[in-house]
């Protein structure tokens, strides 16, 4: 019964997935598919990777308090700072009290410029709540309080990147990798936002070395979009099919449709497309690019 209620949980974490940055929503679809395959381990080394990114994602610290339920039910919480004022921020947001819990941080940070614990959690509370001008004047607010603080810079990139400043982005993912040159989610994030920006060669530099440094799922699908949209067809598709085995997502299913399309193979095209429209959120472009398929693979039998 247990396990029901768990499953229950997840997807309903999975169907209620707000939009958050690319590789987070990369992460969380691979965590999921882990929940759900029983394999707790490997999806919360996924879990813990986006709580690295995002400490305050709602979505990944339920999935894991799940996770966590399930394999010690009576695990005891803990407090995640030993910081005063933060604490106190911390009782107000489990009380449901946004307006308390943002005047304690506030005044915090204004009271004590050195509080840079309060000035990181107010630019964390900002941010959840897409007031992301805030959260990059307190993430840099703390970084002047803490230079060696700088898991801001990360943030701060994953900000702009999602506001689509590339250069912003990519200047504050350069500052991080000075002091983190070993970091595989910072190569992987530039990469995507090199691929963004439609600076591919340099995006498949940063996605082969996130992937010398940790051979992680999610890499591998960041590489297969890259040689897609340089139009390897072949060896994306090769890369995407072999996604296919454990990462059963919309996107997966798409990139594999699409690529059989570029090869010319529009049956393929439709029944990997067909299943990308199942999996997806009402994705209306997935919809548009299926009929196309379909006419030119009519028109092609017609011949």
């Amino acid at each position: 019964m247990k396990r029901i209620l768990f499953l229950f949980l997840i997807l309903l974490l999975f169907n209620c997935q707000v939009k958050a940055n690319e590789l987070t929503e990369d992460y969380f679809d691979i965590a999921v598919n882990y929940s759900i395959e029983g394999n707790y381990n490997e999806a919360e080394v996924y879990l813990n990777k986006i709580l690295s990114i995002e400490p305050d994602n709602e979505l990944a610290k339920n999935l894991k308090a799940a996770i966590e339920r399930t394999q010690k039910p009576k695990s005891p919480s803990y407090i995640s700072s030993h910081n005063s004022n933060v604490r106190q921020a911390e009782d107000y947001k489990m009380q449901g009290n946004k307006d308390k819990e943002l005047s304690t941080l506030l005044d915090a940070a204004s009271k004590n410029s050195n509080d840079y614990w309060a000035s990181y959690y107010l630019a964390e509370f900002y941010r959840k709540n897409k007031d992301y001008g805030n959260a990059l004047t307190y993430y840099q607010k703390t970084l002047n309080s803490k230079p060696t603080f700088t898991q801001c810079y990360l943030d701060m990139a994953i900000i702009n990147f999602e506001n689509k400043s590339y250069n912003l982005a990519i200047q504050n993912i350069n500052k991080y990798l000075e002091t983190n040159p070993k970091s595989d989610t910072a190569y992987a994030l530039r990469a995507k936002i090199n691929l963004s920006s439609g600076n591919l060669d340099l995006a498949e530099q940063d996605i082969k070395q996130a992937m010398q440094l940790n051979n992680d799922i999610s890499y591998n699908l960041i590489n297969a979009k890259i040689l897609y949209y340089k139009k390897d067809y072949k060896n994306s598709r090769k890369n995407f099919e072999i996604l296919s085995n454990s990462t059963k997502t919309s996107e997966v299913y798409k990139y594999i449709g699409l690529c059989d399309y570029e090869l010319g193979n529009y049956a393929n095209a439709l029944l990997n497309l067909d299943k990308a429209i199942i999996l997806s959120d009402d994705d209306k472009t997935l919809d548009l690019k299926y009929n196309e398929i379909k006419k030119k693979l009519e028109t092609k039998n017609e011949t």
